[in-house]
């Protein structure tokens, strides 16, 4: 059943490619917020963004660990975003979050944090200096904004990486840059890795009362990407609304070692590595990614190696301004396990759009 659904929905695709995606909205082109602009090198973005959502099913356990059947209307994500220039080749960016206010099954309050704040200054189209916090540089539909994805929620798999050195959005110093415009691309960032953490409280060694006391050397993360000339993607997106194409493959790696309770004598080093492959044509896009971590912990004679891999596909009609989509994934939890704990999931939808990306 999943292979006849994919062949059916890429065979489609292929025939439609060569039909006209131009699109025209209902309510207009989309908006990117209001733009201060103080002098020639310097102003300010200012853009507010607001994602409802309501769910139905499964969704809230109960005291005894079932799922009971449940609505549920929060707000997925609540943004206020501040970015421009402040003076030639100096860019800054200033994000505040407060996303899944309201959520019944979390109890999450409707408190804005910081979610990125950095500085980036351009030397060259060879050589960028960013330094803040910021999203590490490994996982393509990751690093590809909230705003732009192809369905609503990112695959398990990736969405479990993005924890593999602590908070995803943490603090780090990135080196980036592109040649031949953007043929090559590469980003390769340093962070602390063991602090900034605000999922993983569990303690990883005897003495690490709160999951922050720990120590190790920095991690290590870099990202690459090439494309052939002339199918550069000018901004990366799940779903680009019909306009140009792109056909881009990426590699990302990381390492971190040495983890350990202060004063402590177990370690965990930390791996990941990661290949994707992107391409839209028209109204045409598909992506598919893998990605394989491992938890080395000293002591211990089997590494926890979770692996997970993702495929899917839209076409976006115009005139009706829609796009079916699928997704097909597969989250191994961890692959050394003896018990076998695999997520398989396959999701299908359509995106409506009334202003691009700004309203749908």
């Amino acid at each position: 059943m999943r292979t006849k659904l994919l062949t059916a929905a890429v065979g489609a695709a292929i025939a439609a490619m060569a039909l006209p995606a131009h699109a025209e909205f209902a309510l207009g082109e989309e908006t990117k917020g209001v733009t201060i602009k103080l002098n020639d090198n310097t102003d300010m973005n200012i853009r507010a963004r607001l994602q409802p959502r309501v769910d139905f099913g499964d969704l809230v356990k109960d005291s005894a660990g079932r799922f009971e059947s449940e609505s549920d209307f929060y707000i997925r994500r609540a943004r206020l975003e501040v970015s421009g220039k402040l003076y030639k080749n100096l860019k800054y960016q200033l994000v505040l979050a407060g996303d899944k206010a309201g959520q019944a099954s979390t109890g999450t309050t409707t408190n804005f944090n910081v979610l990125f704040a950095n500085l980036d200054y351009k030397f060259s189209d060879a050589f960028d200096l960013r330094f803040g916090k910021a999203k590490l540089p490994y996982s393509r539909i990751s690093l590809s904004s909230s705003s732009k994805q192809l369905l609503v929620e990112r695959p398990a798999s990736t969405e479990a990486a993005k924890k593999q050195f602590g908070d995803y959005d943490q603090t780090n110093l990135m080196v980036h840059g592109k040649f031949a415009e953007g043929v090559f691309q590469y980003n390769f960032a340093v962070a602390d890795g063991s602090r900034d953490n605000t999922d993983n409280k569990t303690p990883l060694a005897a003495g690490d009362v709160n999951g922050n006391k720990v120590e190790s050397d920095l991690a290590y993360i870099g990202r690459i990407s090439v494309s052939p000339p002339g199918w550069v993607e000018k901004g990366m997106s799940d779903a680009h609304l019909g306009k140009g194409k792109h056909l881009t493959f990426g590699l990302n790696a990381g390492k971190q070692s040495g983890l350990k309770a202060i004063g402590g004598t177990t370690e965990v080093d930390r791996d990941l590595l990661g290949g994707d492959i992107s391409f839209h044509m028209g109204g045409f896009t598909a992506q598919a990614e893998y990605n394989n971590w491992s938890l080395a912990k000293t002591g211990v004679a089997a590494d926890v190696e979770p692996k997970g891999y993702y495929l899917q596909a839209g076409y976006f009609i115009p005139g009706a301004n829609i796009e079916p989509a699928i997704r097909l994934e597969e989250y191994d939890h961890n692959s050394n396990a003896t018990t076998d704990r695999k997520d398989k999931i396959t999701t299908i939808g359509f995106n409506w759009y009334f202003k691009g990306h700004s309203l749908k």
